[in-house]
């Protein structure tokens, strides 16, 4: 094994390892902040919405919010990928803690990792339908009238700590990027492995030779 060789081998087993475990947190993070409550409602509209799903009532009745629930039935779409990452993660840390092959591993995190950079995108997007449609149950429907003031209530919305917060567009793109980008130097320091490996083989050398020499 040549030098070069041994150090990415090194690398790549501190690689593995973080890779691993930063897509089993990535996994169970998002989960958390996807299906715990982002907002407070709270006045003549009570309840809470989430991502996945939401609970609101208008003086006892039940509100059903047409955009809450479509944003609802997208992220189930990004629930399925974090238990994805997360088994991906688990699989991958359990390989290469029993000494087993770990490549199929490294695989699966890529592919983890190119889903996520496109499902990124929808994330964000959930995020911004979430907030307009809760924007929209702070209501005043206080009215003043010729015969007088005519009280009916108000709704304010209140952003819950630290969920809120957290589902940022900014906070989600630096944590999902920080993934695809540690996972794809995984998978590169892989791949180089694989061609210092396959040059110390007999027939690639010789291929190569005819190739240059002819």
């Amino acid at each position: 094994m040549s030098r070069e060789e041994l150090i990415l081998v090194r690398r790549l087993r501190k690689l593995v390892v973080l890779a691993s475990a930063y897509s089993t947190f990535l996994g169970a993070y998002i989960t958390y902040l996807i299906t715990a409550p982002i907002y407070l409602v709270d006045g003549v509209i009570k309840g809470y919405v989430a991502l996945t799903h939401h609970e609101l009532v208008f003086y006892g009745t039940p509100v059903r919010h047409d955009a809450l629930v479509s944003a609802s039935f997208l992220s189930l779409s990004i629930l399925a990928l974090n238990t994805y990452l997360v088994f991906a993660g688990v699989l991958t840390l359990y390989l290469f803690f029993s000494g087993k092959n770990f490549n199929v591993g490294v695989k699966w995190l890529f592919g983890g990792a190119l889903t996520l950079l496109a499902f990124s995108g929808l994330l964000l997007a959930i995020i911004r339908i979430v907030s307009a449609a809760a924007t929209q149950l702070s209501l005043n429907l206080n009215q003043v009238t010729s015969a007088g003031a005519l009280y009916l209530g108000t709704s304010n919305v209140y952003t819950v700590y630290p969920t809120g917060y957290l589902l940022s567009p900014l906070m989600i793109l630096v944590v999902t990027q920080a993934y695809v980008v540690l996972v794809t130097a995984t998978y590169l320091h892989m791949a180089l492995i694989d061609e210092y490996r396959l040059a110390r083989q007999p027939p690639y050398r010789e291929t190569r030779y005819r190739v240059v020499g002819s």
